[in-house]
């Protein structure tokens, strides 16, 4: 049922011209503001239709939200006021009239958005929630559905109804058995009456895979609480570990600012997390194109190969022609006695030391329950293995931060084990870059195994 009709006039000022739509905190109209002739978006909500009181302080506190908000992919407000009747009471929010169809909309006439134009929607919510996220205090949308994103012809992105925030009432987590934010849509928290700023990206994970698939996201298939998405669309590896980590059920396992995950969709950067106290990285890095080492990862393991420089065919010839020159000081010493060539050879294998270094060939490979590590050097070889479980932390030498991205280093990557109470290095000929990716992938994966392990307590 609607409360007004076409050429309505509300309070002496509004002219209603057409119904927007109606959801579950009013009906939205377009309207004319007669003192200027510009047309505005006109929510109305009545006392008398109203299932539910708190309908009604959602609404006010709508109102309140968006008269602080300033941003440009946000509606402007206008107005707020309410008028009594005999029979009623009719609470009224103006706000800026944004052109364009919600992203249900589009759907709903068939479009069938790229990956491009999904994460380039993606990147500008994310830098409406870093906004708002940023706020003293903070605002937490809790309801970002495809139906509160407006996409105009241009690719201009708004986001509205901001009926659901954060703090509208901290204890109670439904009205008239409805929850604040849209089942499909709500991440595990929202539903025990909590919210995050995670809690938003998850949302936003779920309105993308609406785009992708066409279903909502409770349609899709899950597994062990986790929405199941990859069989279901077609997109990059990059894009789709992102959508991986966006939508884990457990909040801390998603991005943990909108920020980070808009710098990781735009910019590949690096994700920070917290991991047994120490700051790591955790992101599906792209491999240096200039590098020769080899990463198999799986759901349940990661192996690691990275060959010796000695490797290639100038390496070779350049290590064979100075184990002919050590050989030959070795063989004068000895026959001749000269102490200068023995001096000579014990100063030519200090600086040869880096060579042997480089003649190493590591091994890496963690599972779910076993870690090994394998260092092979000509006829020399030794290998370490533990129990995964016994890893307490991956970390990068603090130099590494500072030097040359180009150039090689002689850092390396460090597990720290707690039984045995050992530390194991390798990748030591690695540049900064293979270092960082490595890591990332290791840091990646522990994360991984930490979260199906979780997530197996759930069951």
């Amino acid at each position: 049922m609607t409360l007004h009709q076409p050429n309505d006039i509300i309070a002496q000022r509004y002219r209603i011209v057409t119904a927007l739509g109606k959801g579950g905190m009013g009906i939205t109209y377009e309207a004319e503001d007669l003192t200027n002739y510009q047309r505005v978006a006109l929510k109305v909500v009545s006392l008398q239709q109203a299932k539910d009181w708190k309908i009604l302080e959602l609404f006010e506190r709508e109102a309140k939200v968006i008269a602080n908000l300033h941003h440009p992919q946000i509606p402007k407000y206008f107005n707020y006021f309410y008028i009594d009747t005999e029979q009623d009471r009719c609470f009224y929010l103006i706000r800026e009239l944004v052109s364009g169809n919600s992203l249900a909309n589009w759907v709903r006439k068939g479009w069938h958005p790229t990956e491009i134009q999904v994460k380039n929607i993606a990147i500008k919510i994310l830098k409406i929630l870093s906004y708002l996220h940023q706020l003293n205090p903070p605002i937490i949308h809790r309801d970002i559905k495809p139906e509160n994103i407006i996409l105009q012809p241009d690719s201009q992105v708004f986001l509205v109804d901001f009926g659901a925030v954060k703090d509208i009432y901290q204890n109670t987590m439904s009205f008239s058995g409805t929850f604040v934010g849209t089942i499909g849509y709500m991440p595990l928290e929202q539903l025990q009456g909590k919210a995050y700023y995670a809690s938003d990206l998850y949302s936003l994970g779920a309105t993308l895979l609406y785009l992708l698939t066409h279903r909502s996201p409770d349609e899709l298939p899950q597994k062990r609480m986790k929405i199941d998405f990859r069989s279901c669309v077609e997109i990059s590896p990059d894009f789709m570990n992102w959508l991986d980590v966006i939508l884990e059920p457990i909040w801390e396992d998603r991005f943990q600012s909108a920020t980070a995950a808009l710098n990781v969709l735009s910019n590949n950067s690096e994700i920070i997390y917290i991991y047994d106290d120490h700051s790591v990285v955790k992101s599906a890095h792209q491999k240096p194109p200039e590098s020769l080492v080899t990463v198999e990862k799986t759901s349940s393991s990661l192996i690691i190969n990275i060959p010796s420089v000695a490797s290639s065919k100038p390496g070779k010839i350049f290590l064979c022609c100075m184990a002919v020159v050590i050989s030959t000081i070795c063989l004068c010493s000895l026959i001749f006695r000269i102490e200068w060539l023995t001096g000579s050879l014990i100063l030519t294998l200090i600086y040869l030391y880096p060579l042997f270094r480089v003649c190493l060939v590591n091994h890496i490979q963690i599972s779910k329950n076993e870690f090994l590590i394998n260092w092979n050097l000509w006829f020399f070889n030794r290998t370490i293995t533990a129990q995964t479980k016994y890893i307490k932390k991956v970390y990068l030498e603090k130099d590494l931060l500072i030097s040359n991205p180009n150039s090689p280093q002689t850092t390396h990557i460090t597990f720290d084990l707690l039984k045995p109470r050992k530390e194991y290095r390798f990748g030591y000929i690695l540049t900064q870059k293979e270092q960082k990716w490595l890591f990332a992938e290791i840091k990646d994966f522990l994360e991984q195994l930490k979260t199906q392990e979780s997530l197996k307590k759930l069951q």
